[in-house]
């Protein structure tokens, strides 16, 4: 009985749980067309954070049991696995753990007192700190991923064999070359589009976010010289309907009100497409989701200010 009470829609775990089981379809598309990988990734993203997250627990003094039982590091886990370019090693992926647990979530206070995404930020950390090791993004046309071996696959995570070289890797995606007019058939976005909309209408997130998002990408895109169908095949690549539905919509890291979440959408739309048309990364959402964590009290001062009757403005 208390598990059934503790899945209820309205308590944290049942939340995690809508949340988990919404990202299902997503995962299973992206796992049929890069291959083990993914599955290998998001087992030891898992395992690692769900030790953390126990270790953390018992630093602060807190009930293990009780800690692991909201589900929120199995959330962590499942994003993190997504969000971590392919093929990352295991020390990587214990260090994004670690940063979005240990750091952004239990010092700053626990769950429900981040000021930060946990994911994003460990995210973020990897990113930045090396990038010149990742892996290149592999071709949804041509995944090289899809055909190394599980034992293959082990050594290069474990960093116990050779590094692949980056020249025999079918690595130009549209995210790295512009061209967002060819094609890239990439197929996970469907399923995050289709269990993010299901979120969205069982309540557990808020749309507004979302649509906020994808709307100032679409129009920053046009305005930077692509078409409409290209602009509109932007919204595919990357983790962009990941971040925009599972990730952008944390009630902890996004403002209260609606007009300060259409803010907040606005922002990382911006921020995202900025990015990707004059930065580095050929995706920024972590950078751009941090950004708009950052601005969330401002928001909020805004959008209460939007929400006041005019006649009490001054």
């Amino acid at each position: 009985m208390s598990l059934v009470n503790g899945l209820r829609p309205g308590s944290v775990r049942g939340v995690m749980a809508a949340i988990s089981l919404a990202l299902i379809p997503g995962t299973l598309l992206h796992a049929l067309q890069f291959g083990a990988i993914v599955w290998l990734q998001t087992g030891w993203c898992l395992l690692l954070a769900l030790v953390i997250e126990a270790l953390c627990l018992r630093l602060r003094g807190r009930p293990i049991t009780a800690g692991l039982g909201d589900l929120s590091w199995l959330v962590c886990g499942l994003l993190l696995a997504r969000a971590l370019p392919l093929l990352v090693p295991v020390w990587m992926m214990a260090l994004a753990v670690l940063t979005a647990l240990g750091l952004a979530k239990h010092a700053g206070g626990g769950l429900g007192r981040n000021r930060l995404n946990p994911a994003m930020a460990g995210l973020a950390v990897v990113a930045i700190c090396f990038y010149q090791f990742l892996y290149p993004a592999p071709d949804p046309l041509a995944p090289w991923t899809a055909a190394l071996t599980l034992e293959e696959l082990l050594l290069l995570e474990w960093q116990l064999a050779p590094r692949l070289e980056a020249d025999a890797l079918s690595g130009a995606t549209p995210l790295k070359t512009g061209l967002l007019d060819s094609a890239a058939p990439y197929l996970s976005w469907c399923g995050y589009l289709a269990g993010g909309l299901l979120l969205a209408l069982i309540g557990v997130i808020r749309i507004e976010i979302p649509l906020a998002m994808m709307a100032s990408s679409v129009s920053l895109c046009m305005l930077s010289g692509h078409t409409l169908t290209e602009s509109l095949h932007s919204l595919s690549l990357g983790g962009y309907m990941l971040t925009a539905f599972f990730i952008a919509t944390d009630p902890v890291t996004s403002p209260d009100n609606r007009s300060a979440r259409i803010l907040f959408g606005i922002t990382v739309g911006v921020v995202t497409e900025l990015i990707r048309e004059f930065g580095l990364y050929a995706d920024g959402l972590c950078f751009a989701v941090l950004t708009a964590n950052l601005l969330v009290p401002n928001l909020n001062r805004v959008g209460a200010r939007l929400h006041r009757p005019w006649y009490q403005a001054a």
